[in-house]
């Protein structure tokens, strides 16, 4: 997929969590729906949590760059990723680094603008690269393993979407 079709999907992807989020009462955007299952507010402070070290990085390729060197410059089909991803994530639970908090501190307003704003700050660096830097740049990913930056953006399109649908299901059950 080109990077225009893919930021699109990105930007697409991250106004409908916004959105459902939003749509959340207060009463219910903490509360988890069973014990050990997650709130939406921990759904949203988890994809905060995904893409903050993604901008870092996005921001400075030369850290990926030196950090993991260069990829063979092929990038593997949205599709593709996907299939490996499923594989891998069978019985894997959530990565610490990406785990919320126990207990949240801020507001539903505060949780959602921080998500609004990181999703942003991301666009507008995975925007910044050519086709070529994102296939030639590489960033480990903790279950998949090495990805390119492009495959990258495929995985936080899906990772996104899927929680996406867990927030509406969550919202829909009340």
């Amino acid at each position: 997929m080109r990077q225009k079709k893919i930021i699109e999907k990105l930007h697409t992807a991250f106004a409908e969590v916004e959105q459902a989020a939003e749509l959340v009462p207060e009463t219910l955007f903490f509360q988890q729906p069973f014990p050990g299952k997650w709130s939406v507010a921990e759904h949203a402070d988890h994809l905060f949590l995904a893409v903050k070290p993604l901008v870092g990085l996005f921001g400075k390729p030369e850290v990926m760059l030196a950090n993991w060197g260069k990829s063979n410059g092929i990038s593997r089909s949205y599709n593709d990723l996907l299939a490996v991803y499923r594989e891998k994530v069978k019985g894997v639970r959530t990565n610490t680094f990406v785990t919320p908090l126990e207990e949240l501190t801020k507001s539903k307003r505060q949780v959602i603008e921080d998500l609004v704003a990181i999703n942003r700050s991301f666009l507008v660096r995975a925007s910044l690269f050519t086709e070529k830097e994102l296939d030639m740049y590489q960033v480990p990913h903790p279950v998949i393993g090495m990805l390119t930056a492009r495959e990258f953006l495929y995985f936080t399109h899906f990772h996104t979407q899927m929680h996406c649908e867990t927030i509406r299901n969550l919202a829909a059950a009340r």
